[in-house]
């Protein structure tokens, strides 16, 4: 059967469940405070959060007072914010700073402080927070603070440096400050493969390919990360790392005008008449040689370009030339004369036993 979903609460009833013996029905209760600082009883709603984030009995419920401050956007309620920051269990010191990064005015000097101040304090809770907290109220001093950052002995502070800096530089337009370039790179060694992985993002999201074996090794598995966030996101750039580099890889590829010729050539044979299959098919053989990690164009490379796309736009096939094929009726070729068979061949005229090389590659393509 399905349970009766409970009514929101009055101011009333918030009230008296803030006194509950269970945690989770006080932290209910905060959820309904907020909201009810959006009505005409704004004020006592806030007076009980500050009230719950400085005395209560538990930690965990000081610390969803203060969070619950930042969600209501208690700006009157910052200097009890201020208060909980300088002193108190560290749970609630790091959310009453969190609080005051929704809320707090980026002329604030005060607030600023404390924020610089929590960057050096000893629980790296709070050093993971302030920054946090600056990108919100001091995002013009932001990627210099997150240079000292990715030097933090915690990996989750050195990590969200990278991703604070992966976001202004996205959403700002910013460029990437080049210390701070040079950091990333120094960390695509970190012990820590969640450390790693930000900083190729980063780097990837500015064109430096530098980490793609961070990115390669995340996306097959190699190193595993707790954030599927930044695993999808390794999935993408893995994607878009792998064009550039075929790209880069195709620009190297020459092929010689002699073999473009016969293409062109086995294009006519197969009753093709326009310019771009050749092209294409010019096209698609250095890809091929590409793939085969080669930077020439080869003769197996003209064959499956001519099966890829030649082959698929041939309006007829020649007769083929084979013996067992001819029409008995068929006249023989006439003899050579005496005179034929004791004079060389002129120049360009091939001799007994050799072939144009060219004809030759023409017919193992009209094959293919």
């Amino acid at each position: 059967m399905f349970g009766i979903r409970s009514l929101p609460r009055t101011l009333e009833a918030a009230l008296r469940d803030l006194r509950h013996a269970k945690n989770e029905t006080r932290i209910s209760a905060l959820r309904d405070l907020v909201r009810l600082t959006e009505s005409p009883d704004r004020a006592r709603a806030l007076g009980a959060l500050c009230e719950v984030m400085a005395s209560d009995a538990d930690v965990h419920v000081r610390a969803a007072a203060a969070l619950a401050l930042g969600d209501a956007e208690a700006l009157e309620s910052r200097a009890e914010l201020v208060s909980a920051v300088q002193s108190g269990p560290v749970q609630v010191r790091e959310m009453a700073l969190a609080a005051l990064g929704e809320i707090a005015d980026p002329s604030d000097s005060e607030v600023l402080a404390l924020i610089e101040a929590a960057r050096l304090d000893a629980a790296p809770e709070m050093r993971f927070q302030a920054l946090i907290a600056l990108s919100r109220v001091a995002r013009p001093a932001l990627l210099e603070r997150l240079i000292d950052a990715t030097r933090d002995v915690d990996a989750e502070v050195r990590q969200i440096a990278y991703r604070l800096a992966e976001e202004q530089v996205l959403s700002d337009h910013v460029p990437l400050p080049e210390p701070l370039r040079q950091r990333a790179r120094a960390a695509l060694r970190d012990d820590e493969p969640g450390v790693r992985l930000a900083a190729a993002i980063l780097l990837a999201r500015v064109g430096d390919p530098s980490g793609a074996d961070v990115i390669r090794a995340v996306v097959e598995r190699k190193d595993r990360v707790p954030s599927l966030a930044d695993e999808q996101a390794a999935l993408e750039l893995a994607g878009e790392l792998q064009i550039s580099e075929a790209r880069a890889a195709l620009s190297r590829v020459s092929v010689e005008p002699a073999m473009v010729s016969v293409l062109c050539q086995a294009a006519l044979s197969l009753g093709i008449t326009s310019l771009r299959a050749p092209l294409l098919a010019a096209t698609t053989a250095c890809v091929h040689a590409a793939w085969q990690g080669r930077d020439r164009v080869e003769e197996g490379d003209l064959v499956a370009a001519a099966r890829l796309v030649l082959g698929p736009r041939a309006v007829h096939f020649p007769a083929a030339s084979d013996g067992d094929d001819a029409s008995p009726s068929d006249p023989p070729p006439p003899a050579e004369s005496e005179a034929d068979e004791g004079n060389p061949p002129r120049e360009g005229e091939a001799g007994d036993g050799e072939g144009n090389p060219d004809d030759a590659l023409g017919e193992l393509v009209l094959d293919a």
